[in-house]
């Protein structure tokens, strides 16, 4: 089987026991949220990608900081290679804008880890370790398992 490959980019963004996520509708009327990111460019790197994409979606500038974790997702139309990147944010202000509403973002904002409680969250590491543990200097890059995704 010979499929596409996609390259891209999402962002942790931690700020005051908050993480940035962005919801979109999933199968069976259910939603799911997500960090912000994307596709990369032909031009651009994931560092790159992840700022325009974080600012695209949420209207939040940000600072790359370091890579946490590579995700292997298997999609209906491509195989994707996904790099999580820490990120610091410059302000918290999230808007929306015209970039989420073209991609079908029904929502983006700050949520603590109560509010995740009953939600689907990707990467799914945010829901099983400790937000503080992420920023730590002791940090190491985790490649995630493999997973078949529905988008």
């Amino acid at each position: 089987m010979n499929i596409a490959h996609r390259i891209a980019a999402g962002g942790v963004i931690l700020k005051n026991d908050s993480v940035l996520l962005v919801r979109y509708r999933g199968a069976n009327n259910g939603t799911y949220l997500v960090g912000p990111g994307g596709a990369l460019e032909d031009s651009e790197n994931a560092f790159q990608a992840v700022v325009r994409e974080t600012q695209e979606e949420t209207g939040i500038k940000v600072v790359p900081k370091r890579i946490l974790f590579i995700e292997d997702l298997l999609c209906k139309r491509y195989k994707m290679c996904k790099i999580w990147i820490l990120c610091e944010p410059s302000h918290d202000d999230v808007r929306q804008t015209h970039g989420a509403q073209m991609e079908g973002i029904i929502e983006a904002g700050w949520f603590t880890r109560d509010q995740l409680a009953s939600e689907l969250v990707f990467p799914s590491p945010l829901m099983l370790c400790g937000w503080k543990k992420l920023v730590s200097d002791d940090w190491q890059v985790q490649c995630l398992s493999s997973q078949e995704a529905d988008f």
